[in-house]
């Protein structure tokens, strides 16, 4: 009887005291033998019987807390799934996050990377080609001082020369061609 409203619990009690007065009336009516007051008290006793039948029946229908319990349950299932949902949007957000940035460092350390080989192979370069122009230095003053440059130069100029400038050299050594 606690989770009856307070309309509920009068009508409930005034059906008791009305059968209570009803199984009196019928009683009385049986000791003084007499009919009609015996039916008064079953009429009595049956409507409070109805009565209370129709406050359990209210009850029973109007009855919400099963759904009630079901609704929080359910409503507690959904926030802790949202709860969920928000802590994955979180932690993807910050896998995200993290993946920015460790892209940016390795294309950072990428663009150092390069930097320092294109550095380094500009020195090897810059190393060598010094070295061959060494080299061909070295490789000239032997041949000159060996006179090997100058029939070389000669021969080559032969090769590399055109007909005009054959015919200047010619008269430069004093030699005419027709």
């Amino acid at each position: 009887m606690d989770d009856l409203t307070a309309g509920s619990r009068t009508t409930a009690v005034a059906a008791a005291a009305i059968m209570i007065v009803g199984i009196g009336i019928i009683a009385y009516g049986i000791v003084a033998n007499d009919l009609a007051r015996s039916l008064g008290g079953a009429c009595l006793t049956m409507t409070a019987l109805t009565l209370i039948a129709l406050v359990a029946i209210r009850r029973w229908v109007t009855n919400t807390s099963v759904e009630r319990a079901r609704l929080a349950e359910a409503t507690r299932e959904v926030e802790a799934e949202r709860l969920r949902y928000l802590a994955g949007q979180a932690a993807q957000e910050q896998e995200r996050a993290r993946l920015r940035r460790d892209t940016a460092a390795a294309a950072r350390k990428a663009v150092k990377q390069l930097d320092a080989d294109r550095t380094r192979l500009a020195a090897e370069f810059e190393e060598k080609r010094a070295q061959i122009i060494c080299d061909t230095f070295a490789s000239t003053y032997v041949l000159a001082r060996e006179d090997r440059i100058s029939a070389e130069r000669e021969q080559h100029a032969k090769v590399v020369q055109f007909p005009e400038q054959e015919r200047t050299r010619a008269r430069e050594r004093g030699v005419s061609r027709t």
